[in-house]
């Protein structure tokens, strides 16, 4: 069997178990290493030797973080079992090491700028609000940009600022809280366009897709000279925050969709991180 139609099989079964951005994650490793064969004149699955996986490693090792190689080496071992592919070498490839996973977070005065920017956007014009209320809800919910892209207007409880999510990266739905302030917004937002049943649309009467969120952080960069600026930035600070403001972790791990406290936890521990900064610079005894 050719390499390229055990790979299509494979993604075509994440596609169908798992969300948008897992089966694009997956397909785009899987990708890499398939472009790799390929320039090695390697087709077949029975091509592959176990020293293929090596200078497979090998090369990645020139450009790529140990996290990343870790990622398709894992993919990798996934696909083979799903697929019946008995190489046992690559199962037997351990995890390259690590730099502790460090979560990049908007610091205070970043988010003071970004809130005074966008607050200054006039509500009147369609695609301000849009935006505005996109922010709103990042900072509020801690939800992933593909989940609040997709909110559909019938899915949010304006009279008890709740949202639920029922398209999300784990597959089953979740309630998330807006404050006061955004349910203005979100109220402006439902009344507009009311013949479209998701929240955001642009103008032109589509949906509102990554590109134009990428655009719209790129103009947010330029004009607030900010140097990094993501969406899933807003979550990994709402998270840090709320924990550090006395928040349990199982809210916290409800709320943003983990499946489990470890990952949670390490938001705690960049917490304590925190606290403790703060303690040898501001406490004097």
């Amino acid at each position: 069997m050719l390499i390229k139609e055990s790979i299509e099989r494979y993604t075509s079964f994440i596609k169908r178990q798992h969300s948008t951005g897992t089966h694009k994650f997956y397909k785009s490793h899987l990708n890499h290493f398939l472009k790799w064969c390929d320039d090695n004149f390697i087709k077949e699955l029975s091509d592959i030797k176990f020293t293929a996986f090596d200078d497979y490693i090998a090369e990645q090792k020139r450009t790529c973080s140990n996290a990343t190689i870790n990622k398709r080496i894992g993919i990798l071992k996934r696909w083979s079992k799903h697929q019946n592919h008995e190489w046992d070498y690559l199962n037997s490839i351990s995890k390259l090491k690590e730099r502790k996973t460090t979560f990049k977070m908007i610091d205070y005065k970043t988010m003071g700028k970004i809130k005074k920017f966008i607050d200054t956007m006039n509500d009147e014009v369609y695609n301000n609000l849009m935006y505005k209320t996109l922010i709103h809800l990042l900072i509020d919910t801690g939800a992933r940009i593909n989940e609040v892209l997709s909110i559909e207007k019938k899915n949010v409880q304006i009279k008890k600022n709740e949202i639920l999510l029922t398209t999300t990266k784990t597959k089953s739905d979740r309630i998330v809280f807006f404050r006061n302030d955004t349910k203005e917004l979100l109220k402006k937002c439902i009344s507009d366009h009311k013949s479209n049943y998701l929240l955001f649309n642009k103008e032109k009467n589509r949906q509102l897709n990554y590109d134009d969120v990428r655009f719209f952080f790129r103009k947010l960069k330029t004009v607030l000279k900010i140097e990094e600026l993501h969406p899933h930035m807003f979550r990994h600070t709402m998270a840090t925050n709320w924990l550090e403001s006395g928040a349990d972790l199982l809210s916290v791990m409800e709320t943003l969709g983990h499946k489990n406290l470890e990952t949670t936890e390490r938001y705690l521990h960049m917490s304590k991180k925190h606290i403790k900064k703060t303690y040898l610079d501001k406490y004097k005894g």
